[in-house]
């Protein structure tokens, strides 16, 4: 944290690889996810019932904070908890700390001595409940309710001139391997909504890989993306009432080759080496199925001097190093972010972006924009291995008082 000793992530990771540290019920997230893109699909057949759905999603979810929250409140089996260490994720204890460095009285929602991740804060003599941030879902949804839509999502900012990789939208694997057979490159395939990596494949090349990602894809989504694949490191820009607050590189573990020992051995030098906040690289089956795709084994030797990563998760958690970089990030990659955040009207969002090099100028390079995430996980930017930690709560903060007409 800003004002002590380093907090770690909460998050741990479950049975499921491919969910890595963020587990989710699969089930469930693949009934939401894919019948949200399939209501927001076809105008003509579909549009009675999409307009159907947006009426429950406008009249439950999005006025939760304003009718449900405070009902719930007010149950006998509901209590409200007050040690911001006990927030149920980072990014909520984060903007907890911050409220109280401000006196502004904030709490956490129990229902049965559960604690769960709804929270109020006591502004201008009024209760305002929210989830996790306390900018209203209503206003970090603005107009652009394709934002969590990766396919979407990449269209409208490319019109906008804002760069993206190239995406196809598909739901059987013949039309995954159309896509990638007519873009001749190799590409990621990821499910059309979620976040954080999980169920997603990089650098896919054969028909082969291509059927196994498909099908992990799938298993959260019934539509899944195809994207060209981007090399980099993976950044997080947050911005919030238009002005990039935070930026955040994380890089995957990687190592370098010295022409005598095989990866494995490389792993075990690296991991008796690293700092003491960056865990264990594991060499899993889907470090292994990473390596293959790239010619290698855990048992090949990589020439001297020649670094390679070892998968695609990023962070400290994975073994890489993270960075946070806010002031150093080049002022045209700056500018293209915070014209996206216009693009979708939003005072919040957290953009996902693989660029090889942040600090220079970005026109020259390879990158793109490859997600938007409504509800972002600004703890990112507090926890990095290298650089300023970015107190982005102050500026939630700041945007929540200056506009506390409108929440």
């Amino acid at each position: 944290m800003l004002d002590g000793a380093p907090h770690e992530y909460k998050e741990t990771p479950g049975a499921c690889t491919g969910c890595g540290n963020s587990p989710v019920n699969h089930f469930a997230t693949y009934c939401t996810q894919s019948l949200s893109i399939w209501s927001a699909r076809a105008p003509s057949t579909r549009g009675a019932f999409r307009t159907f759905l947006r009426s429950i999603e406008d009249s439950i979810l999005d006025r939760a904070e304003e009718y449900i929250y405070p009902l719930l409140a007010s149950l006998p089996v509901t209590r409200f908890a007050h040690d911001a260490t006990k927030a149920y994720t980072y990014r909520s204890q984060v903007v907890w700390e911050e409220a109280q460095r401000r006196g502004i009285r904030m709490e956490q929602m129990s229902i049965f001595g559960s604690l769960t991740e709804v929270y109020r804060a006591h502004l201008h003599g009024v209760w305002r409940y929210f989830q996790s941030i306390p900018i209203s879902a209503r206003l970090r949804k603005g107009s652009a309710e394709y934002m969590d839509d990766k396919y979407v999502l990449k269209r409208r900012l490319e019109e906008a001139g804002i760069p993206v990789p190239r995406v196809a939208s598909v739901t059987s694997l013949s039309q995954a391997l159309a896509a990638q057979k007519e873009w001749n490159t190799a590409v990621a395939v990821k499910p059309r909504l979620g976040s954080r990596a999980r169920h997603t494949s990089v650098n896919i090349r054969t028909a082969e890989e291509a059927a196994r990602a498909f099908k992990s894809a799938q298993k959260l989504c019934h539509y899944v993306v195809l994207e060209e694949y981007l090399e980099g490191g993976v950044c997080r820009g947050t911005v919030v009432g238009g002005k990039l607050v935070g930026f955040f590189q994380g890089n995957p573990p990687k190592v370098t080759g010295d022409g005598l020992s095989t990866i494995e051995e490389l792993v075990v030098r690296a991991n008796a080496q690293k700092p003491n906040r960056v865990h264990d690289i594991i060499l899993t089956p889907e470090h292994r199925e990473f390596l293959a795709r790239r010619g290698h084994s855990p048992q090949s030797i990589i020439p001297e001097g020649i670094t390679i990563p070892l998968t695609h998760r990023t962070g400290r958690q994975s073994g890489g190093r993270t960075y946070e970089l806010l002031g150093s990030e080049h002022p045209k990659l700056r500018s293209y972010l915070e014209r996206a955040a216009e693009v979708l009207k939003t005072p919040l969002v957290g953009f996902d972006l693989i660029i090889p090099d942040p600090v220079s100028d970005p026109d020259i390079q390879k990158w793109g924009i490859i997600e938007a995430n409504s509800l972002p996980y600004i703890d990112v930017h507090y926890l990095p291995l290298e650089g300023e930690p970015s107190n982005v709560a102050a500026s939630v903060w700041d945007f929540v008082e200056a506009n506390s007409a409108r929440f």
